[in-house]
């Protein structure tokens, strides 16, 4: 790598891209800046590491082809973020709904505790186990806000606009959501839980 090139923002490279029409070029801008990020937001979401790959891909797909749409009322990291998250709450409806088939005396193979699968095991090892257990007590639209401010670094504006809150809205649900994570960690022997 020439030392001397310039570092190039995504952001500004996609959108030159879309003006020029070049929506192919701009999705590939935006999965190798953001592919990662998305996908891990996906594994937090819904805890298991097939079906965020398969959201993952669902969401760069559907920003291919609604990037011609995109208003650019906020970043393009924002609204992949957007478009992650709403697909990430249909994922969970529908499992639900599927596990909700299976329920014996009404009591369902998740809350039965049934094992975890290969992938949730190989993803729950990638991460800390203590935090992706509190993370998951959180209500999914908390857990998104959650982890798009801490994971993902975003603001309480741009996270607004990912989720369709006021700013203020966003930061009181993270500071309500913050003092259940320290309880939660510190019942796991996480002496200073964040």
């Amino acid at each position: 790598m020439n030392p001397n090139a310039r570092e190039i923002d995504p952001e500004q490279a996609a959108t030159e891209a879309i003006e020029r029409g070049d929506l192919r070029r701009a999705v590939t801008i935006l999965m190798a800046a953001y592919g990662d990020q998305i996908y891990r937001h996906c594994v937090f979401m819904l805890g298991d590491a097939g079906r965020a790959q398969d959201i993952q891909q669902k969401v760069f797909v559907q920003a291919w082809r609604d990037l011609g749409r995109f208003s650019g009322r906020s970043s393009l990291r924002t609204w992949l973020f957007a478009i992650a998250r709403n697909r990430c709450r249909d994922d969970l409806k529908g499992w639900r709904r599927f596990l909700r088939r299976f329920e014996l005396d009404g009591e369902s193979p998740e809350r039965a505790g049934s094992a975890p699968s290969a992938e949730q095991r190989l993803a729950t090892e990638a991460l800390k186990a203590p935090l992706a257990e509190c993370l998951q007590r959180l209500a999914p639209a908390v857990r998104s806000v959650v982890l798009l401010r801490f994971q993902n670094e975003m603001s309480f504006v741009d996270i607004a606009e990912s989720t369709a809150q006021k700013a203020n809205t966003v930061q009181v649900q993270v500071a309500r959501a913050m003092p259940v994570l320290r309880k939660c960690l510190e019942a796991r022997g996480i002496a200073e839980a964040a």
